[in-house]
């Protein structure tokens, strides 16, 4: 290749990862916790999961039965069920929903009813706008640091615009690299860690570049796709083909479309449904059910699997009698590769495929994604501070390592804070209340840590107080657990409440030691400076 085209990719390359580096590093690292948000983590922080077993499927008919009787008829056309399985609501959660409203709604509206899953008394109801009900459910430390990374809370369609056009400059980025390092095989083997930072820096972004590339360029792609596809895709879709009509585009290829009602009673052998797909899919777990037309001679039961065997989410359609319909992807079923390939997007871009061994793999491959960026932006630094004639100061060098170390450090520090906040909610806070504590709590700590980056704090300082408050967060959660959790790494009856309240204590003892290696560093690079000013 021309060395003309190698300057014009590396200055493309540089550009793009100088101008979007920082929200790149914050979607990169929520998507790093986010992978393991649900269900691991959303299982450790509500004990409601910590002892759960499989669900009754009796009991959970009859709650259905019970509760169908307390709404107006139109309420039964579609009820959805929410089983606490840790993808979804910690609670079992029963919404009757009608979309056409009632005397009081306009449109979409709902009775809910949430049950303790352990003795499944009824601890929540609702009645109002299914939207409402929808966007003020429960959340907690991991679903709030999930839904940061699909949307960075600014909601649709800005939110999902600018993840997706993240993904998009990453995938931009992670070509371009290959392209301009030629030295691609000396390069995978090239790291000189006893050498000084910036070299180690160097080093470091071109090995986690080329060793990751593929990873990175997948989770490009896929989370552009899932950023822009419902806000800018599906309305081409519909325009191309219906006229700019979504409703009938989402109409045509909805995986659960709306039953005749013959007004024959027939009852809906919800019981049996779910014994069949636990025997159909032993390894797999019913996550949700949706039931259309109850008791109606034409319903229809649609359940939700995800696990087991197949990569992607399954939907598995019943008759009301319970006679087994089909297994189709939660697009529905539609034939065709474009369809198996875009039902394998969303597991892709989480690593929801294989396990929990192959959910930290993505998780700390994601990791290396952010700090990809990262360290673009210190080298882009330090090489124009450094030499002959830099064109950067070193006052201005200071303050951009200070603005990277508030922005990117603070939003690692405030997402730590969460999960001591966590623990404290549960025991403190009735679990309505918890929605109103974790956005002012996250925002305002990255917030403060961001404005510290206007005073002239030395910027090695700077970062070791992040990472000490940082590791000290994560240091605290299994001490709070043992003072106010009855369910905690020594007593829980739960391997995996156990693994990540011991995992907290290790992560936050290796970032205090990463702190104190800054402080090491620091100080032999400026006895090598001194040794080599000495005259001989």
């Amino acid at each position: 290749m021309k060395s003309i085209s190698l300057k014009k990719l590396f200055l493309l390359h540089s550009w793009v990862g100088i101008v979007t580096g920082i929200l790149l590093f914050i979607v990169c690292f929520s998507g790093a916790i986010a992978v393991l948000s649900r269900p691991e983590l959303k299982i450790w922080a509500n004990p409601e999961l910590h002892q759960l077993s499989a669900l009754p499927s009796e009991k959970v008919t009859a709650l259905i039965n019970q509760y169908h009787q307390q709404v107006p008829p139109s309420f039964g056309k579609n009820i959805h069920v929410y089983l606490p399985s840790g993808h979804n609501t910690h609670l079992l959660t029963i919404l009757f929903e009608s979309h056409e409203g009632d005397e009081n709604y306009d449109e979409e509206a709902a009775y809910v009813y949430q049950f303790d899953p352990r003795n499944f008394e009824l601890v929540n109801q609702y009645y109002g706008a299914a939207d409402y009900f929808y966007e003020n459910r429960k959340t907690d430390a991991p679903s709030f640091i999930g839904h940061f990374h699909a949307d960075l809370h600014l909601g649709r369609p800005i939110g999902l615009i600018l993840t997706g056009f993240l993904g998009l400059t990453l995938l931009v980025s992670t070509i371009t690299g290959l392209f301009i390092h030629r030295q691609l095989i000396k390069e995978l083997f090239t790291f000189r860690r006893n050498k000084d930072l910036d070299v180690v820096v160097n080093d470091a972004h071109k090995i986690m570049g080329i060793w990751g590339s593929l990873f990175h360029g997948v989770i490009g792609f896929t989370g552009a796709f899932l950023g822009l596809a419902t806000v800018i895709l599906l309305p081409a879709a519909a325009f191309v083909s219906f006229g700019g009509d979504q409703d009938k585009l989402v109409q045509k290829f909805t995986a659960m479309p709306e039953p005749v009602i013959s007004e024959q009673y027939q009852m809906t052998d919800i019981n049996s449904i779910l014994v069949d797909a636990k025997t159909r899919y032993p390894k797999a777990k019913v996550v949700d059910l949706t039931i259309m037309a109850h008791n109606d001679q034409n319903a229809e039961v649609y359940l939700r699997l995800i696990g087991g065997d197949a990569v992607a989410s399954q939907l598995l359609q019943y008759h009301g009698s319970g006679e087994f319909s089909k297994t189709m992807s939660s697009f529905g079923d539609i034939p065709g590769p474009a369809i198996k390939v875009l039902s394998l997007l969303f597991p892709l871009h989480f690593g929801n495929f294989a396990g929990v061994f192959v959910k930290i793999i993505w998780s700390l491959l994601g990791l290396t994604t952010a700090l990809l960026p990262l360290s673009g932006m210190m080298m882009w630094l330090a090489k124009r501070s450094r030499g002959s004639n830099p064109t950067l100061s070193q006052s201005a060098y200071q303050a951009w390592n200070r603005v990277i170390i508030g922005s990117c450090g603070g939003l690692v520090l405030a997402t730590a804070i969460l999960f001591p906040a966590q623990v404290l909610l549960n025991h403190f806070v009735a679990a309505q209340f918890h929605n109103a504590y974790f956005g002012p709590l996250f925002f305002y700590s990255w917030l403060a840590w961001c404005l510290l980056a206007i005073f002239p704090l030395n910027y090695h300082r700077y970062l070791q107080m992040t990472l000490v408050i940082t590791g000290l967060a994560c240091i605290t959660v299994l001490p709070l657990n043992l003072l106010l959790s009855e369910s905690h790494a020594f007593m829980a009856d739960n391997l995996l409440v156990t693994v990540v309240d011991i995992s907290f204590l290790i992560l936050g003892a290796g970032i205090i030691y990463l702190s104190q290696r800054v402080v090491a560093n620091r100080f032999e690079l400026k006895q090598q400076t001194v040794l080599k000013q000495e005259p001989v």
